[in-house]
């Protein structure tokens, strides 16, 4: 099923189990996303105007898309867009996504994941020294099974993001990734890193950078609603 067919089997399902007010929140929040311009973009209000949780995502060095919450369904956020695709997320982390050139199709040993305790911490306000080990598999499209994964994250870092033209107080974790058996490409990198930004008084994740493969290039992902809500 496309993402666009996707979409309107949530109107279809909306419109036949919601209220009107919901059905038109979510329709007006996906026709941004659908809407496709060269680099998009929302401010401060229309963030908070929204009913619909929004995101800001960049892939590569494509054109930033607004993308909405589509769904939550047992802890994992599912985010659609205009440009075919969608991300799967649990505690920040993409676990699986449908619509781009090679799709995540598993990631195993999630509960084990360091960023649900990270998240803990950055909510307690703490900056104490972690050194989280965590190791998992994934399986991708086109018949890749089992790509074995060693994840370390370092100590964290104060760090400053002026996000939705507000500034925002937070932990940076850095997040060090290895592929753990013999390359089978060409132009293979072993080892590469994601970015993580927590907000210090809250814990909420409100911004990241997830290269989600050894041969896929980096997402980032920006929460803009959160950081609405933390505005006011």
């Amino acid at each position: 099923m496309t993402i666009k067919r996707f979409a309107f089997a949530i109107f279809v399902a909306i419109a036949t189990t919601s209220c009107s007010g919901t059905y038109h929140a979510y329709y007006d929040t996906l026709k941004i996303a659908f809407s496709e311009p060269k680099d998009a973009d929302m401010t401060l209000a229309q963030v908070a105007e929204s009913k619909i949780d929004v995101m800001l995502v960049q892939r590569g060095e494509r054109p930033k898309a607004i993308m909405a919450l589509a769904y939550l369904e047992n802890g994992r956020h599912k985010w659609v867009s205009g440009d075919n695709a969608m991300f799967v997320m649990e505690q920040g982390r993409v676990v699986r996504t449908l619509g781009l050139n090679k799709d995540l199709l598993y990631l195993g040993n999630s509960q084990e994941d360091p960023l649900k305790r990270i998240a803990s911490n950055a909510k307690a306000n703490s900056s104490a020294k972690q050194s989280n080990q965590w190791r998992y598999i994934t399986d991708w499209s086109g018949d890749e099974y089992g790509h074995p994964i060693e994840s370390h994250f370092t100590t964290p870092e104060n760090e400053t993001l002026t996000l939705l033209s507000k500034p925002i107080h937070t932990y940076h974790y850095v997040e060090t990734l290895s592929y753990q058996a013999p390359s089978d490409y060409l132009r293979f990198n072993q080892s590469w890193q994601n970015h993580y930004w927590f907000d210090r008084q809250s814990g909420a994740l409100v911004k990241s950078i997830q290269t989600l493969s050894p041969i896929s290039e980096p997402v980032e992902f920006v929460y803009l609603s959160r950081i609405a809500r933390l505005a006011h």
